[in-house]
């Protein structure tokens, strides 16, 4: 047998989860004031970052012609400072494809204000927040219970209280329906959310990444409880790959998230803040993303110019220092454009889809789940359900949460689908014609509604009656008695 060195080119999808990804996680799912603070905080972590909208003093002496003016003609990327590549676009699409997704895409920001605060206060728990996004899934009736079901045994911290067995034997249906519904359920946002065990957490939150991190998934599986202790080399040799792998692998596992509930164990209540403005311009609505008393971020031209001229020759501890300074204000910079970007083109999908609610009101809203935003602009639903997040439009009728332009369907006889918004609707104005003397019962609107080609079951109606904080027939002609003054019987 004889030994011979070949050269092999091995084509290879890797999976990197810099602190950069989480970074524009993060940012994602902030809100408005949230993101303010996080904005003035890293202006005062990073020296590299300055604010656009205040006067800079100490770089005039630099500006004379240089190789700088030559190269702000193009931006300088990461890659172009520091000579390496830092694979950001592999990991996650659905943040970072700007070169194919956002090609030609222009959003504006307001430039101007007048508009007055909402001072109303949100504050949304994990069981409020999975509830939602359940309902805007295409769940059959059953599956619907049997998430509610389930939601409702979820611990704070994301894990599932309860014994799946015990929660399919109250629904009245089988295990594997359940369980089902369960791992639907893990796919949400928080990913992981609804786990039995910390390995099913870790593993939820691995099987979304595209592409799927294949080694990471098979240590999570098999040797997560002595991976504390188990070497790198132990590993390698466990798989038969190269410790670079299993590094990269290890490295993915302990930046997921183990209690994914607690993000929203505590959310404060703050005054609603408009992520979006949107404009009526003729018959057409105009979108644009609300920068007013954001700082605008920019590099510091001061200290770029004094690396570039060789500032610091005689501190390299300096240049180091200001390279990795330089190197986090670029990714920085690039995670708010990418947060951006995205809730921008939520924001004009849908509008686009709901003009017609924007134009007449709530009775309007059209069937939408998050599934068909998510299909438009290509990214997962878990995304689409971050971006909409305690984020609000200031619209032409007044501030509306981005969740409320979704709304799940009812089909009626005919095959077509309307929203739950509009039946209530509905709903609310026939209880509003009653005569008062004979308010309509549940099942009388029942009938009605069949009329109209809706088909509800009456436990439905009372449940959207209830939604619309309207009491039933008895309370109701009982209240128009006592207001003729005829009797106080309670």
């Amino acid at each position: 047998m004889t030994l011979k060195q070949t050269i092999n080119i091995k084509l290879q999808q890797k999976m990197v989860l810099t602190p950069s990804l989480q970074q524009a996680i993060k940012l994602l799912q902030m809100t408005r004031s949230e993101l303010e603070e996080e904005l003035s905080l890293e202006l005062e972590r990073n020296p590299l970052l300055e604010d656009d909208s205040l006067p800079s003093d100490r770089e005039d002496e630099f500006l004379a012609p240089s190789k700088y003016e030559e190269s702000e003609q193009k931006e300088s990327s990461p890659e172009e400072i520091f000579g390496d590549k830092i694979d950001v676009e592999a990991y996650f699409e659905d943040y970072f494809e700007t070169t194919q997704k956002y090609k030609g895409l222009s959003y504006e920001f307001s430039e101007e204000g007048g508009f007055e605060e909402n001072l109303a206060t949100k504050s949304e728990t994990l069981a409020e927040h999975l509830l939602w996004q359940v309902r805007m899934t295409n769940f059959s009736p059953e599956e619907m219970r049997i998430a509610e079901l389930i939601v409702g045994n979820i611990r704070n911290d994301g894990y599932l209280d309860e014994d799946l067995f015990k929660i399919a034997e109250e629904a009245k249906c089988s295990f594997h329906l359940a369980e089902k519904v369960l791992f639907e359920i893990q796919k949400m946002d928080p990913v992981g959310v609804g786990a039995r065990s910390l390995r099913e957490c870790l593993l939820a939150q691995l099987e979304i990444l595209k592409p799927k991190p294949l080694l990471a998934i098979e240590i999570v599986k098999f040797h997560l409880e002595e991976l504390p202790e188990c070497s790198l080399e132990q590993l390698s040799n466990n798989f038969n790959v190269q410790i670079g792998e299993v590094e990269e692998a290890v490295r993915l596992i302990k930046n997921l998230d183990p209690k994914p509930g607690l993000l929203y164990s505590y959310v404060p209540n703050y005054a609603i803040i408009p992520d979006v403005i949107v404009e009526k311009i003729g018959n057409e609505y105009r979108v644009r993303l609300n920068d007013e008393g954001l700082p605008k971020l920019k590099l510091n031209r001061y200290y770029k110019l004094l690396l570039e001229k060789g500032g610091f020759e005689n501190s390299p501890e300096t240049v180091v220092y200001l390279k990795e300074k330089l190197r986090s204000a670029l990714t920085f910079l690039k995670s708010v454009e990418e947060r951006h970007k995205t809730v921008y083109n939520v924001a004009c999908q849908l509008v686009e889809i709901q003009k017609d609610f924007l134009e007449n009101g709530p009775a309007f809203l059209k069937p939408l789940i998050l599934r068909e935003i998510s299909e438009r602009i290509g990214v997962h639903e878990s995304t689409v359900s971050r971006v909409v997040s305690n984020k609000y439009m200031l619209t032409p009728r007044g501030i509306i949460s981005m969740k409320d332009f979704f709304a799940t369907g009812i089909q009626t006889i005919e095959g077509k689908d309307i929203s739950q918004q509009k039946v209530k609707s509905m709903i609310q104005k026939l209880i509003e014609e009653e005569l008062p003397e004979k308010p309509l019962s549940d099942q009388q609107i029942v009938s009605i509604l069949k009329r109209e080609g809706i088909l509800l079951a009456r436990r439905t109606v009372a449940k959207y009656r209830e939604d619309l904080k309207i009491p039933p027939s008895s309370r109701r002609v009982k209240k128009d008695r006592v207001d003729k003054g005829g009797s106080h019987e309670s």
